[in-house]
């Protein structure tokens, strides 16, 4: 099926007018509700969180909104991860399985353990780990899974408890971009042992900076608590500062937690308006060739921190990069490529790095192009539609209009200009 681009006109990037003709609609993320509780968090007399109530009342919050029964809060989603690691007795040698389509923040926790981080392949449209091949890289020093729900998407949860059941390994999954997220009706973080959140300034709720842990495991949830405390131990009645552990210094300031506490209360609200503007886009761009549209994990309800789409050069008439570029000018706000390539083509893997000096256990391990041929193919043809839950219905049909006029325009170029 051909779409011919005299229906949508001359797009902006020949010359024509750009079909976003309002701005996006924004909303101010910050208000009265967060101000409210930092008054109270400066009113207790100290932000130290033992002594306040802001990072427990938020730990508890979330806790609740997830269905968990513990939740430790901490200084970034990054310190969640390590402070996983940490209670999950990862340790130098230990192997642990992962996406090579993720941020850093994943990945540094593996390396800081003097863990192995191994980087399983992908499926090709939800963007997250294949299970098939996670279950291929298993070997004799594997000890954790963690899976990174990437663009508010669930991973296949099912397949990979019974991996790591099957294989006695800890799962841990990186929630970061996927608050809200529901699998099979669970909030994600519940299906591994134990689930790490990003409060930073760029997730669905935010403080500026800040994470969170969640479990269903008691043990794990006291050990969480002085992976991040250095290992102190603060209980009513506990008077040991003498560590047993290494751990580090990962706690959540009462000011950061009252603005967490004052975010979570909207976190329902907010994913609500990101599945219903997102689920009519997904419908709205179903039949335009040359786009492979986002593939919703089967059980998942997605909460869509990106709305990510792959474009097919041979029918589109246009890479990723140029497609990106056109939308843009028609004033859409897309990025090409992602993180650009694979994590572990970046030199600190490729040039084993991570240390001025001396060896880390991952230098046993090579890294470099090919490693995971469908990941790498994913970042070459990605395209990223930034998603607010502020935007319109207006938001929403210009945008179908100028990824539709744009993707026409495009195959009319490469068929020789004609229709």
């Amino acid at each position: 099926m051909t779409i011919t681009s005299l229906e949508y006109g001359v797009p902006a990037v020949a010359g024509g007018t750009p079909a976003k003709t309002t701005p996006y609609t924004k909303e101010q993320r910050y208000g009265e509700a967060e101000l409210q509780q930092l008054r109270e968090a400066l009113e207790q007399g100290t932000l130290f969180y033992t002594g306040g109530r802001k990072v427990r009342d938020f730990e508890a919050a979330f806790a609740n909104l997830c269905g968990a029964d513990h939740a430790i809060a901490c200084s970034s989603g990054t310190a969640g991860i390590h402070a996983t690691l940490i209670a999950g007795g990862i340790s130098p040698g230990d192997e642990v399985i992962t996406s090579p389509i993720t941020d850093m923040g994943s990945i540094v926790p593996i390396l800081y353990q003097g863990a192995v981080p191994v980087f399983a392949d992908l499926e090709p449209h939800t963007y997250n780990l294949a299970p098939g091949a996670v279950e291929a890289a298993i070997t004799p020093y594997t000890c954790a899974i963690l899976a990174i729900h990437l663009f508010g998407n669930a991973c296949n949860l099912q397949a990979l408890s019974e991996i790591a059941e099957r294989h006695n390994l800890l799962l841990i999954e990186d929630c970061a971009q996927a608050h809200g997220c529901l699998y099979q009706g669970r909030a994600v973080g519940n299906w591994g042992r134990m689930g790490c959140y990003s409060f930073n300034e760029f997730k669905h709720v935010a403080c500026g900076d800040g994470g969170i842990v969640i479990t269903n495991d008691a043990e794990s949830a006291r050990k969480l608590r002085l992976a991040t405390d250095k290992c102190y131990n603060r209980e009513a009645g506990a008077t040991s500062r003498q560590a047993t552990f290494l751990a580090n210094n990962y706690r959540m300031t009462e000011l950061q937690g009252a603005v967490a506490l004052a975010q979570t209360s909207k976190l329902n609200d907010i994913v609500q308006r990101r599945r219903n503007w997102c689920g009519q886009l997904l419908e709205a761009l179903k039949d335009v060739p040359g786009i492979a549209l986002p593939e919703i994990t089967a059980g998942c309800d997605p909460s869509w921190w990106y709305f990510a789409l792959r474009v097919e050069p041979a029918v589109l008439g246009a890479d990723a990069a140029t497609f990106a570029s056109a939308l843009r000018a028609e004033g859409l706000p897309v990025a090409a490529n992602y993180i650009g390539q694979g994590i572990y083509e970046y030199p600190i893997f490729t040039q084993h790095s991570a240390f001025e000096r001396g060896e880390h256990p991952y230098c046993r391990y090579a890294y470099g192009p090919g490693l995971c041929p469908t990941a790498e193919a994913i970042l070459d043809t990605i395209v990223m539609l930034t998603v607010r839950e502020a935007y319109t219905q207006t938001d929403l049909e210009e945008t179908v209009y100028a990824i539709r006029r744009v993707a026409a325009w495009f195959q009319q170029q490469s068929q020789g200009g004609v229709a």
